[in-house]
């Protein structure tokens, strides 16, 4: 049954699971759990797109319709929800979906589990145009489990073709982001757990396996898997090749020969050292992902790569230079260093004028550029107007403010992505105030464009922020990191756009203030993460109305903070808050719709209160915590404390409600949870409980339901004797039972003395199939059940002495 719970929790990304077993590969089971009929209209509505303001009843028996349809299989709904949301949601539109001939596919290869799923798997796909679904079809050809970063597939698929402008209008990227976007939006393409942004995807196991035999007549070819480069030279006629093995750069002569149509290679995470000069004959090679890999530089032949379009270089910790080579890479559009610091040798990127993405753009020291080759001018990046995503490094080495003018980020009108960084490895203590005007002036001339999306300002040494921080009104994503000497905040809460905010290092900073103007603050905040600000005390100035969106609230390492901000108990969205080393908070409260709550590391936290919607509870290294009051709703309770010797009194008043309990602790706290202790009247009627040392290995498990008490470790028959002493003086026959058959069990030791007394059993039962005997098989049966009791009572009394 918890299986199957957790299968059918809407939450969950993995609502339905093809269970083969026993009953043959042919034969498979779909465990499920039946829902209310609401749960499965609202799921298909949301799926759908379709809100409140629409006319939901007049779809209402249309509805109905397609969930049967779908045999309520939460999957199935989410995927023909996806097909609705490309409908327009009228009745006409819906019944053509409701009514259409692939609901009735010819199934014979399809797995019995399987049919279920495969009408409104089709349906989806035979809906995508014909080069998404090429764009599909190649997501499905990655390895299973494969977590697909939007930013990596999207050049996979630009670099095979798949991404064409038919009208000459649109760059490619943009079209490879929407039909990302529609993968997403459809459910064949199943956001990772964490991913707020969508940005990180998997296919579903039972997708991919539906479709693998529904498309395979237009299957690309199979996957094949190679051990070793030396296997992987001999496989020809592949286009993309990715490897995920520690391998060496031994035998990549091998794979580089014979492949001269090869698009896109990948060997992020293998251990090569040394790319050869051959790389030179894959005259088609597109896409050429190096990114964690021990190489120290690249060969001069890389030149003759002109079709190369994507070359990555993350977090290439031994690159120490790049050939010239790479300034006659005319296509190249992404040149992504992060991470990799090259600084011997970096040659000119003027000729690179169709970049869109540029990552680890390093400024160099001095002005005259040809003196200096460990970075790159600032004008370098004048004529790269087709830039989206930009990362510049070490910004404090620009001398004068006029220099970084002539970066002219603000013409760059598709720039989307900037990151803005200093240096890190210089740690200042003190920066007097003419090198804090200095540091302002640079950052104030690289005004970005009002197009820009994402900002990132780290390892920032001035005073104030930009002034043009609060002029762009397309900004969704801010990070402010590492700003140590900046006091104040601009009045972020202006910016109309913004969803996601994370201010952490900016250990000067006393207060977020909420300005001076009338509108909500924060109108389309979503996810709030306030990290390692040793000074913050106070939120100022927020009311009633402000964070109306906020759907998350992480506040971290911020031990002078006293409260949180009083607005957030009129937030609808609220639903998950972490609170991690606040040393100065006292109280946690009067948050309605909050359904999970982490708290960690806060001595000084002693209430947690009407919190009626909280679902999930997590107390970490909090034995300050008394006052735990007014959760109606608490399904679920963590704590983890090695300080704690006895549950807290708070625990009794909910343990009526809650589902399970997991608790890690000391020896001490943990054995007075058993049923001879003192805390057992807390627990016993909690459904499911858990205890564990605090190193994390299991101590015990208490299941309400079947009344079963199993104990693990070393303390194990310590345990099982204060169970027995306890239990026998009721002498439940229930408990007997189960406790005969823990015994008897072959958990943790393995009861060598059962195995003749049931070769004996078995040996007697055989003997009697030729002639039935019918009262000698129950004299044999109960003899058995005798010598059952028995061994049970000598358990007792061993356990006992």
């Amino acid at each position: 049954m918890e299986l199957i719970d957790i299968l059918t929790d809407s939450q969950s990304s993995s609502t339905v699971v093809a269970i083969v077993g026993c009953c043959g590969i042919g034969k498979t089971t779909l465990a499920r759990k039946e829902w209310p009929f609401q749960d499965f209209w609202t799921l298909l509505c949301a799926s759908a797109g379709l809100d409140k303001e629409h006319d939901q009843e007049n779809l209402r028996e249309i509805v109905i319709t397609i969930i049967q349809r779908c045999n309520k299989v939460p999957l199935a709904i989410k995927i023909i929800g996806g097909v609705l949301a490309t409908k327009d949601p009228t009745q006409a539109e819906w019944q053509q979906v409701n009514e259409s001939e692939l609901w009735s596919l010819d199934l014979e290869d399809i797995p019995g589990g399987m049919k279920k799923l495969s009408g409104p798997v089709y349906m989806a796909y035979s809906n995508l145009p014909y080069r998404l679904k090429l764009c599909f079809l190649y997501c499905l050809q990655l390895p299973e489990g494969f977590v697909i970063s939007q930013h990596v597939v999207t050049q996979m698929w630009i670099a095979e073709g798949f991404i064409i402008d038919e009208e000459n209008d649109c760059d490619p990227q943009d079209i490879a982001d929407r039909f990302y976007r529609e993968l997403v939006l459809t459910n064949l393409l199943e956001p990772e757990i964490g991913s707020a942004d969508m940005t990180r995807c998997t296919v579903h196991g039972c997708v991919r396996s539906v479709l693998q035999l529904l498309v395979k007549h237009r299957w690309f070819g199979k996957n094949k898997w190679a051990s070793s480069i030396e296997e992987a030279g001999n496989m020809t006629r592949f286009r993309t090749v990715i490897c995920k093995n520690p391998l060496a750069d031994r035998g990549l002569d091998k794979v580089f020969m014979g492949r001269r149509y090869l698009r896109v290679l990948d060997l992020t995470g293998t251990g090569i050292r040394h790319i050869p000069g051959s790389i030179a004959l894959l005259h088609h090679l597109r896409l050429l992902n190096l990114s964690l890999t021990q190489i120290m530089e690249l060969p001069e032949s890389i030149e003759s790569l002109r079709n190369l379009q994507f070359l990555l270089l993350r977090c290439c910790n031994g690159l120490h230079s790049l050939p010239e080579g790479i300034s006659k890479l005319h296509d190249l559009r992404c040149l992504d260093l992060e991470g990799s610091v090259p600084q011997l040798f970096l040659p000119s990127l003027v000729g690179l004028k169709q970049l869109t993405t540029l990552r680890g753009f390093i400024v160099n020291h001095k002005e005259v550029t040809e003196k200096d080759v460990s970075g790159w001018p600032l004008e370098d990046l004048e004529h790269m107007n087709s830039l989206r995503s930009l990362q510049i490094l070490k910004i404090d080495r620009v001398v004068q403010f006029t220099r970084a003018q002539e970066a002219a980020l603000e013409m760059k009108s598709h720039l989307t992505q900037l990151d803005l960084c200093g240096s890190t490895s210089d740690m200042h203590l003190h920066v007097p105030a003419a090198e804090a005007r200095r540091l302002h002036g640079v950052l104030n001339s690289l005004c970005p464009p009002g197009c820009l999306e994402s900002l990132k300002i780290a390892s920032y040494h001035g005073r104030l922020f930009p002034d043009w921080l609060l002029q762009l009104p397309s900004l969704q994503r801010l990070v402010l990191a590492d700003c140590k000497f900046c006091e104040s905040l601009p009045c972020l809460g202006q910016l109309p756009q913004l969803k996601f905010l994370t201010i952490t290092s900016c250990s000067k900073l006393r207060t977020i203030q909420r300005g001076w103007y009338t509108k909500p603050a924060f109108l389309k905040l979503e996810h709030l993460h306030v990290d390692d600000m040793d000074k913050l005390e106070s939120w100022t100035g927020f009311q009633a109305g402000d964070f109306p969106s906020l759907i998350k609230f992480h506040l971290d390492s911020c031990p002078n903070i006293e409260s949180l901000p009083a607005c957030l108990e009129y937030s609808k969205q609220l639903t998950s808050m972490k609170v991690v080393a606040a040393g100065s908070l006292i109280v946690i409260g009067n948050l309605p719709m909050l359904k999970e709550l982490i708290v960690q590391d806060s001595k000084t936290l002693t209430s947690v209160s009407n919190l009626p919607s909280l679902e999930v509870l997590m107390v970490i290294g909090c034995s300050g915590l008394q006052d735990v009051k007014g959760l109606r709703c608490v399904k679920h309770l963590r704590i983890v404390d090695r300080e704690l010797t006895r549950l807290p009194d708070w625990l009794t008043g909910h343990a009526s409600v809650l589902q399970t309990l997991t608790v890690f602790g000391t020896e001490e706290l943990l054995g007075m949870l058993v049923p001879s202790g003192k805390d057992w009247p807390a627990i016993r009627d909690i459904e499911k409980v858990y205890g564990n040392l605090t190193d994390g290995s299991p101590f015990f498990t208490y299941t309400k339901k079947m009344g079963d008490f199993q104990a693990f470790g070393e303390q194990r028959d310590l345990v099982v004797r204060s169970v027995v002493d306890h239990q026998l003086e009721g002498w439940s026959s229930h408990f007997i039972a189960r406790s005969f058959i823990s015994r008897i069990s072959m958990h943790n030791t393995i009861k060598w003395y059962l195995i003749p007394l049931l070769a004996t059993a078995l040996v007697l039962l055989l003997s009697m199939v030729e002639e039935i005997k019918v009262i000698g098989v129950f004299l044999v049966f109960f003899a058995i059940i005798a010598c059952f009791w028995c061994l049970y009572f000598f358990s007792i009394c061993k356990a006992s002495n």
